[in-house]
Order: structure tokens, then C-alpha cells, then sequence
């Protein structure tokens, strides 16, 4: 039982310390564990039983019997799961809230022994244990306390600070800018995501490993999220670097950053002959009729849109195409920039002048 934590965390995470002695416990002892998939806590439970070979029941919250089936394949290939090894119970409900607490009170009902790691006060998980006679059924051995989540993962840059090189860019490239991520990356299953936190003393996914790995992979994976029809594209900046500095700011209704200080930019002459277009923006209430709803963007009613300056490219983009005379990455220090240069042989620029 674990309350939920913190967006990044990595192997010496306290709680993740303590599970991974709960799960050595449990190899060693006849137990079956109940685990789930949605939070990271329920879900790096999945990977650390496959790895340590337990068999598992995983509870999956769905709105039908449909959905569960759908699901059930999902977990099974994004885990890996050797399904020698596992089972699965659903829990139906269309309320996504109400849902949650269903699951969790059906895996502590049906549980012989809770084992809990991390319990917030006040919080749903203390309440199921205050609710249900299960003092017999506690197992406390690795239980830590809740510790709130300390490390501040949002940021901002000062103008003051802005490296000499940056300045000097103008708005010769539109740049795609990237940002720490919650998930697996779009090139990963959840099984290689959990690996890398479990063997990593720092998170993983940030912002600055998300800017090596499209670079690796040699292709930005295109995105569905809060794109018109859900058809999938590529965002890009015509800002001047200095100026897109002002909008990179903590979006709390997300709990990410609207994008941060790490980036790649096309020259944009050459990016408007690789299919990258200008998106055409219009007034709320009067949308366009045209054959390409992918380029078109509301100004917005609360935040005006047009200050990004936004160009899209429909679909993945192929980095290895383009000349490295025509590419050039952002990285926040000069060592990542020097690390960049060196390991991909483009240029890069540090945002700031400290070193």
C-alpha cells in the first residue's frame, strides 16, 4: 500500500527502497501479490513481481467488459508479463474518480496481508486501513514515513541569465521544444521505463534525456495531445530562443511544464521545404472550412496563442535527413551542450551563461 508520490522518481527514492525489500520479502515467502496499473506506485509494483518472477493479480479499473479486454492486452505487452504468472479481476464503473477508490478497496478487501510502504495521513489508503478490521493483517516491517514531495520540478530562467550565443540566433529556426516526461517515452513500453528508473539515481526521463533520446532515435515522434482532431503532428516554435524563455512556465492543471530549456531547431527555410507549415490561427466560434485541420489553432479565449508563434509538422519527422548545417539543439547548462555537440555532431547552444 502505497499513497500517492512525487512525478520523479528514481531507485533511491525512499518508497522505492522499501518496495523493492517488500518484493525480496514476498519472493521468499508463498504470497500472491494484488497490484494495479494508472499510478506509478501500483504500477512499478506490475514490473518489480515480473522481474522477481511472483505470481500477481492485476485489478483493472475499466468502463466495460470491452474496455477490460482491451486493457488487459495492453498491460500484458507493455509489461512484458509471462502470463504463466498473472491474472486478472476487473472493477467496472464510468466514473473515472470513483473508480480509483473502487479498486482500491477491492485489492485491500481481498487481501490477506497489506504491507504498507508509504501512507499519507488523512489519505484514502490510511482511511481503507481505519475502515476495515485489518489489524491482524498488517505486515509493518517496511513501512517509512509519508514524506511530501520536497524537490520543486518547475522552474523559470531569467532574462539576465541568457548565454551571449542564444542571443545572437534571432529567429533564424523554428525549435521544438521539449520537456521532462511523466510516461514511457512514445519509443518505449512501461517494462523499459520502470528498468530505467529502477537502475537510475535520478530521474530517468527528464527534460535533458528526452532531447538525447530523439537524437539517438533520430526522430521526434509526432503527438495527438491537444492537437485539432487528434491527428497527430510535431509543434514548433518561431519565437527568437530568448523570447520563448517567457513561456516556459509550470502548467499545474498538467503537473508538467508547459516545455522547458532543451530543444532542437531546423533552419527554418530549409523546415518549410521538409513540410513544415505556419499554423493559421482564427478567432474562437469561427473556425475555417479547409483540407488541412491539423495547421488550424483558435487564438484561445484565456491565453492568446498566437504569442508562440506555433509551425506543425503533420505525422513523425525524420531528423537523419536533415544536414547538420540545418539542426541545432538547446541544452539549459554548457556541459550538456558540449555533451550534445560531441556525442551527435550538431551544434548546440547553452541557454544560460553559468557554467
Amino acid at each position: 500500500m502505497i499513497s500517492r508520490q512525487g512525478l520523479h522518481p528514481c531507485q533511491t527514492t525512499p518508497w522505492i527502497v522499501q518496495l523493492e525489500k517488500a518484493i525480496d520479502w514476498l519472493q521468499e515467502n508463498p504470497y500472491h501479490l494484488y497490484t494495479s496499473v494508472g499510478q506509478q506506485t501500483w504500477e512499478l509494483q506490475i514490473f518489480l513481481a515480473q522481474q522477481a518472477k511472483i505470481e500477481q493479480t492485476i485489478v483493472i479499473p475499466a468502463n466495460n467488459a470491452a474496455h477490460f479486454e482491451n486493457l488487459k492486452q495492453t498491460v500484458i505487452e507493455q509489461f512484458c508479463l509471462d502470463t504463466k504468472r498473472v491474472q486478472f479481476e476487473n472493477v467496472y464503473s464510468n466514473n473515472s474518480k470513483s473508480l480509483l477508490y473502487q479498486r482500491d478497496a477491492k485489492i485491500v478487501l481481498n487481501s490477506d496481508i497489506l504491507i504498507p510502504i508509504s501512507i499519507r495521513n488523512r489519505g484514502h489508503m490510511k482511511e481503507l486501513i481505519s475502515e476495515i478490521p485489518v489489524k491482524n493483517r498488517l505486515m509493518n516491517d517496511f513501512q517509512i514515513d509519508y514524506r511530501p514531495k520536497k524537490a520543486n520540478i518547475a522552474y523559470k530562467i531569467e532574462d539576465n541569465c541568457l548565454s551571449k550565443e542564444l542571443l545572437a540566433l534571432s529567429s533564424r529556426y523554428v525549435i521544438h521544444w521539449t520537456r521532462a516526461s511523466k510516461n514511457p517515452w512514445p519509443t518505449e513500453n512501461k517494462f523499459n521505463y520502470y528498468q530505467a528508473i529502477t537502475n537510475s539515481n535520478i530521474y530517468p526521463r527528464n527534460a535533458f534525456a528526452s532531447l538525447k533520446n530523439m537524437l539517438t532515435y533520430g526522430q521526434i515522434k509526432a503527438s495527438s495531445q491537444h492537437m485539432p482532431k487528434n491527428i497527430p503532428t510535431v509543434s514548433f516554435s518561431g519565437l527568437p530562443p530568448q523570447d520563448a524563455v517567457s513561456l516556459m512556465h509550470w502548467r499545474s492543471r498538467y503537473c508538467q511544464m508547459s516545455f522547458e530549456p532543451y530543444g532542437i531547431g531546423i533552419e527554418k527555410a530549409y523546415a518549410l521545404s521538409m513540410g513544415i507549415q505556419e499554423v493559421k490561427y482564427y478567432q474562437p466560434g469561427q473556425k475555417p472550412k479547409g483540407v488541412f485541420p491539423w495547421l488550424y489553432q483558435s487564438i484561445g479565449r484565456q491565453a492568446d496563442w498566437r504569442l508562440e508563434d506555433e509551425y506543425r509538422h503533420l505525422g513523425d519527422l525524420d531528423l537523419l535527413c536533415i544536414p547538420n548545417n540545418k539542426i541545432i539543439s538547446f541544452c539549459y547548462r554548457h556541459h550538456e551542450a558540449h555533451d550534445i555537440q560531441n556525442r551527435f555532431g550538431i551544434q548546440s547552444i547553452a541557454m544560460i551563461d553559468k557554467k
